[in-house]
């Protein structure tokens, strides 16, 4: 009964694994097409340290105002090629390394479904996906806080100082998850070989 309900969950989390990866890999290649294409329209955020005027929005009442150091969505409506270019690196990084994850992770699953889940291998493969989502993740933040840093830098009259107003934690921490897992599994694996050898 058990090993049916274990079996139910590795082809679920299969299943959903190979559909992120194939979602991502879709949704990249939407957005490279998409950024090649001439008049396409590209969003950013600004720092509002940067703008003036935010003191006269109207629509709040007398006691609210626009925080300044926030950040304000803006739209390119006629952005050249470079500006476009500079888009899709702060967003293709993150789904080829989301796709690549999930393929990982759809591997390792279906390696655990046709075999023992609870091997030396499977433990390794997890570490190996939890350091790739820590590193990996830290490179692609930092590549996406780049390319937002000179986009914006294109849109504002007068250049500003970047800060990056997001943190890499989601992949440090799902990267730390994974390797948790992995760590545990694999001191689970020894344990049984431990008993296996008294018994």
């Amino acid at each position: 009964m058990l090993g049916n309900r274990l079996g139910s969950w590795l082809r679920w989390l299969r299943a959903t694994a190979t559909f992120v990866f194939i979602a991502a890999l879709c949704l990249g290649v939407a957005l490279l097409v998409i950024a090649f294409i001439p008049g396409s329209p590209v969003t950013q955020e600004l720092p509002a340290s940067a703008l003036t005027g935010l003191d006269q929005v109207g629509g709040v009442t007398a006691a609210v105002a626009v925080d300044p150091s926030g950040w304000i969505p803006f739209t390119i409506h006629a952005p050249s090629l470079a500006q476009r270019l500079l888009y899709l690196m702060t967003v293709l990084p993150g789904l080829a390394l989301i796709a690549e994850i999930a393929r990982r992770m759809a591997h390792l699953l279906r390696a655990a479904q046709d075999t023992d889940p609870f091997t030396a291998s499977t433990a390794r493969a997890l570490v190996t996906v939890g350091k790739l989502t820590a590193f990996a993740g830290l490179g692609t933040w930092a590549l996406s806080q780049v390319a937002q840093g000179v986009l914006c830098w294109t849109m504002l009259a007068s250049p500003v100082l970047f800060h990056p107003h997001q943190a890499p934690l989601g992949w440090l921490a799902v990267g730390l998850i994974f390797g948790a897992f992995g760590q545990i599994l694999d001191r689970g694996v020894a344990m049984r070989a431990e008993l296996d050898t008294v018994i």
